[in-house]
């Protein structure tokens, strides 16, 4: 009788190429071949090329750019020139500086399979430390980070009343979750002293907002973007445009963007928009001791009943890590940054928009959103002249019935106001 002789089992050998033609840019199946099994278990050969995607070209369109092109500014930093004098610090509106209990375990049990012993390890180390060494140790990193000259000089003549307020941030605003013993603020012994330090400057900094000068620090080799450098391919859905210098706004959810984009096209308030995609807008900020970028979702160029241009920055997938971060870098140093230099560089005022909770209500939040801008426009628009000023104050007047209270007049406008309430009492 014929006997088969069969091989011994050796490593499976890969029966796959990898020419450069054959490269999909993505892990195909890989089959093996088992060496020595005299019938057939597995199909050899190639897998079948994966199905062809569907790639849209996203574009600036050149007859389109008179009308609807934006540009904006590319900001890298800020400088913030202040005044010397008493250092104070606001931590009301500052989020709370969390301490999880979740991530620190205070105390383990440990036992043996040979005993019913058990014995009980607790943290009790960081209680022992000194709160005073705490604030110390901070304070000396709040210096050496932000209150140094240009040549990295520290000002220690400003250590005490700096140590003061880091005493206060850690009364008021270290938070303790699942932790009932306050001691553990010590864990503060293990973070990251630039994440803290960078939290209590947020207060210090909210208190001299009143006095501070926000400057921007453009990008050297480009200090302008603009939609028309917009190119680039996608694979995501897309929404076809009409109002906008892009031909395309990319979907980066199932449905948001598209929403966004049929509201902007329908309101008459929006002259032109863009979508965030290939842009390369970015807002500088720092969160949790790090410097990141923040990529907003539009850019809109509205118009204010008053007839003044503003361009609004437009936020609607909620801003999902750093939230708190990013919209404190956007109002309290992009926007007056840039509203700085407006008129140096001949651009319209910016303004922020969140589309909070619910997307289908976009319609109206844009709206109040930019009638709310026409009430401050004083602040925002400088007009070239004082009959301008007074048409706006006449408008504001019919539909507001009053001048709001915190909006700065020039003299002769105020006088002006009176001048017509006198008259108004006698008719």
């Amino acid at each position: 009788d014929q006997q088969r002789h069969f091989m011994p089992l050796s490593m499976p050998v890969r029966n796959i190429s990898y020419k450069e033609e054959n490269i999909v840019w993505k892990f195909p199946p890989e089959y093996a071949h088992i060496v020595g099994v005299p019938f057939k278990l597995f199909k050899g050969g190639d897998p079948p090329p994966p199905p062809p995607q569907d790639i849209t070209v996203i574009r600036a369109l050149p007859q389109r750019q008179e009308a609807h092109e934006i540009s904006f500014p590319n900001i890298i930093g800020y400088r913030v020139e202040s005044q010397e004098g008493e250092i104070d610090a606001d931590f009301s509106g500052l989020h709370n500086f969390e301490i999880d209990g979740t991530q620190y375990p205070m105390e383990t049990t440990m036992e043996t399979a040979f005993s019913g012993r058990k014995e009980k390890i607790k943290v009790r180390s960081v209680k022992q430390q000194r709160e005073q060494e705490l604030f110390y140790t901070i304070t000396k990193e709040l210096i050496g980070l932000y209150f140094s000259d240009l040549d990295g000089k520290p000002y220690f003549q400003k250590f005490n009343k700096l140590k003061k307020l880091v005493e206060r941030w850690y009364q008021e605003k270290v938070m303790l979750l699942n932790i009932t013993d306050p001691e553990y603020k010590k864990l503060l012994f293990f973070y990251n002293p630039k994440e803290i330090c960078d939290h209590i400057n947020l207060g210090i900094m909210a208190q001299q907002k009143a006095t501070d000068v926000i400057l921007p620090i453009f990008n050297h080799y480009n200090r302008f973007g603009s939609s028309r450098y917009v190119h680039g391919q996608t694979s995501k859905e897309v929404y076809p445009t009409s109002k906008s210098h892009v031909n395309y706004v990319v979907a980066d959810t199932e449905s948001w963007e598209q929403i966004a984009a049929k509201t902007l096209e329908e309101l008459d308030e929006v002259e032109s928009y863009v979508k965030n995609a290939f842009l390369g807008f970015q807002i500088p900020y720092v969160g949790h001791g790090k410097d990141k970028l923040y990529f907003p979702d539009f850019i809109a160029r509205c118009r204010v009943p008053s007839g003044g241009l503003v361009n609004l920055i437009i936020e609607i997938t909620g801003m999902n890590q750093d939230k708190a971060e990013k919209r404190w870098y956007v109002d309290n140093r992009w926007l007056p940054a840039v509203n700085a230099v407006r008129d140096k560089y001949g651009m319209a005022p910016w303004a922020f928009v969140e589309i909070a909770n619910d997307i289908r209500d976009i319609k109206n939040q844009l709206l109040a959103k930019i009638n709310s801008l026409e009430i401050n426009q004083l602040y925002l628009m400088k007009m070239p002249d004082t009959e301008n000023q007074k048409a706006i104050i006449r408008s504001l007047k019919v539909r507001f019935n009053h001048i709001p209270s915190n909006i700065s007049l020039a003299d002769e406008l105020i006088a002006e106001r009176r001048e017509e309430s006198k008259r108004e009492d006698g008719l």
